[in-house]
């Protein structure tokens, strides 16, 4: 057994109420080799069908993972929308406070410790359950969030997305002596610098999972200047700047929180950041009933009116799907006016509307039905239904793509992604437009064609030449539409 300890490291005591699990967790005893040590718990809600999204949720110091499940009120979403849930447990011969080691060099590494063993985990499941590869998930808190951004790192082609609850940037520490200044926010470097500690772990990669950070104000065993060395380490990633694109200062109404969105380089959100006014460390919980509430409170789990983390993690995980469909086009031109979208009309209702960046709403705001005026950027419409006695609904969703006068759209996130394969020389389109593509171009910066062919391994292109470092525009042809992106080779 390992000996690590590191006893001072998040003494809290935690005192939380177990009720409202929303389901027993299960432990499972075999995994793989499991390096780490680790204990391994899932939840499966009845009623799943087809493939399925997974999440992986990490506890903080002193927790369990009976403790964390029903604190986080995971398992509830779970049984709403179905996806499965694992939860790592650390055990106290690994540490004697129950931290993951985030901290620990044998431990955060690709293929070794505490990270192999997650990994394992999530092997597992995909070998005994359907789910659905490109919707991996990770979220943890605190020493947990530490070990979010370690799975992040070293299996970004398993992970699309991380929830960060409190945490700190990968490699922030390498040992329990310099894991204290870390936590006190005394670490800062630049965001090549936070980069290149991602990176090493992985060189062939140049795409890196998005992630949403939560962390509170007053948080003093976590300080919140890592939430800001975060945002440099991921914003870099994903070839972003650190000036939030987007900042919401009543998110949901709630003056306590304020969203922060930071885009990459093509407009699409890469890294949110979620800043709790006067929230010390822990997760925020809104306790109820509604779609949008869950949890139990405690030590750790912080109650936050109209504002669940783990609900707006899940949504940031794209895996709450919407009530009903939105009626109305899912194609305009730019600058196209008078654009009508409505959803089913609920006596006592209100609806709180939102459009893509550069649109406008004409008129019907608060109703539902609205009549929209676009600009030249593809997003969503969407919708929630305020039903009476204030419970907000999950939202309705509609990606509405924007044709330029050339007839060629950006390609957004939500219809695909573009991955650079650099150990094969491929790229491998993923997403809602890859099972219709028919051809792929590779352009320089120059406007000079380097490579055009059919896909000759269904949405993978094998190049003819290895791509150098630089960035390059990629145009993707499908049967009614062009596409343009930029990937980054590094």
């Amino acid at each position: 057994m390992k000996s690590k300890i590191i006893s001072s490291l998040y003494m809290l005591f935690v005192c939380v109420s177990l009720l409202h699990a929303q389901g027993a967790i299960t432990p499972v005893t075999s995994f793989g080799t499991n390096p780490g040590q680790l204990n391994m718990y899932t939840y499966v809600p009845a009623g799943i069908s087809g493939p399925a999204p997974l999440v992986v949720a990490m506890h903080g110091c002193t927790q369990n993972a009976a403790t964390y499940s029903a604190q986080t009120g995971w398992n509830k979403l779970a049984n709403l929308h179905k996806f499965y849930v694992v939860y790592p447990e650390q055990v106290s011969g690994n540490n004697s406070s129950n931290c993951f080691n985030w901290f620990d060099t044998t431990d955060i590494n690709k293929g070794v410790g505490e990270a192999l063993s997650v990994k394992q985990m999530v092997d597992y499941m995909k070998l005994n359950y359907n789910i659905n590869a490109s919707q991996v998930y990770v979220t943890g808190l605190s020493a947990g969030a530490g070990m979010t951004t370690v799975m992040l790192a070293t299996y970004p082609d398993v992970f699309s997305k991380g929830a960060i609850m409190a945490g700190l940037p990968y490699k922030a520490a390498t040992s329990s002596l310099n894991a204290y200044s870390a936590m006190n926010g005394s670490v800062t470097k630049t965001p090549a610098q936070w980069g290149a500690l991602v990176r090493a772990q992985n060189p062939g990669i140049s795409v890196f999972p998005k992630v949403a950070i939560f962390h509170g104000t007053s948080d003093f065993t976590v300080n919140i200047a890592n939430a800001t060395e975060l945002i440099k380490q991921w914003t870099y990633l994903n070839h972003a700047d650190q000036t939030a694109d987007s900042v919401n200062n009543a998110f949901q109404g709630n003056t306590n929180v304020q969203q922060n969105i930071y885009n990459d380089s093509l407009g699409n959100p890469a890294v949110y950041f979620y800043k709790i006014t006067s929230m010390p460390h822990g997760i925020a919980v809104d306790t109820g009933a509604c779609p949008r509430q869950g949890g139990a409170t405690g030590t750790y789990a912080l109650r936050e009116v109209n504002f669940h983390s783990t609900y707006w993690a899940a949504d940031f995980f794209s895996i709450i799907p919407g009530p009903y469909s939105i009626t109305g086009l899912n194609a305009v031109a730019s600058g196209a006016s008078n654009i009508s979208y409505s959803v089913p009309l609920h006596s006592g209702s209100t609806y709180s509307w939102n459009v893509p960046k550069g649109a406008s709403i004409l008129s019907g705001q608060g109703t539902n039905s609205i009549t929209v005026k676009f600009g030249n950027v593809s997003g969503l419409v969407e919708v929630t239904e305020t039903i009476t006695g204030g419970c907000p609904q999950d939202a309705a969703k509609l990606f509405v793509t924007v044709q330029l006068a050339s007839g060629i759209a950006n390609l957004q996130e939500e219809q695909g992604s573009v991955f650079y394969n650099a150990s094969e020389n491929s790229l491998h389109i993923t997403g809602t437009e890859s099972s219709d593509i028919r051809s792929i171009a590779v352009y320089n910066l120059m406007g000079q064609q380097l490579s055009q062919t059919s896909l000759l391994q269904g949405n993978t292109l094998m190049l003819g030449m290895a791509l150098k470092t630089g960035i390059y525009i990629v145009r993707i042809e499908t049967s009614h539409k062009q596409y343009v992106c930029k990937i980054g080779v590094y």
